[in-house]
């Protein structure tokens, strides 16, 4: 065995068990996700609550008044989403009743407000959508017809 082969075997060696050692503290860390990937945090109904009243608020510019009107109504409407457990149809139905009750306490103007910041949001969503949809079609490969 002349010295050559016997760096290369060594080197050989310790990378080898560089890579064992890294797969094994991977595979004993206490944390699953892999490197780099994000998870959602689910918020408490509190903070779900403080940040609809708080956006409610930026929208349309409410009252004092108006603010302890839409607190209850806020309330009301994210425990009742929370209870409703997917329930597609009752979310719904509680959508439209929220919409109703909190339109019942802006004024024309507010409401006007509120209605362009949806459709804006909306339309914000939709390009989105198209974007990703877009970069997900075009890095697809293009299926072939066989014969």
């Amino acid at each position: 065995m002349n010295f050559n082969s016997l760096l290369r075997t060594v080197s050989t060696l310790l990378l080898c068990a560089t890579l064992s050692t890294a797969l094994l503290a991977n595979a004993a860390s206490p944390d699953p996700s892999p490197a780099g990937a994000t998870t959602k945090h689910k918020l408490s109904p509190d903070a779900i609550k403080s940040a609809r009243l708080k956006r409610l608020k930026t929208q349309v510019d409410l009252t004092a008044d108006q603010e302890a009107k839409a607190k209850p109504i806020i309330d009301k409407y994210v425990d009742d989403r929370q209870a409703a457990n997917g329930d597609r149809a009752k979310l719904g139905a509680l959508k439209t009743q929220f919409d109703t009750d909190i339109n019942g306490i802006l004024t024309p103007d507010q409401q006007t407000k509120l209605a362009a910041s949806k459709n804006a949001a909306l339309e914000k969503m939709k390009a989105a959508r198209a974007k990703k949809a877009a970069a997900g079609a075009s890095s697809s490969p293009t299926p072939t017809k066989s014969n």
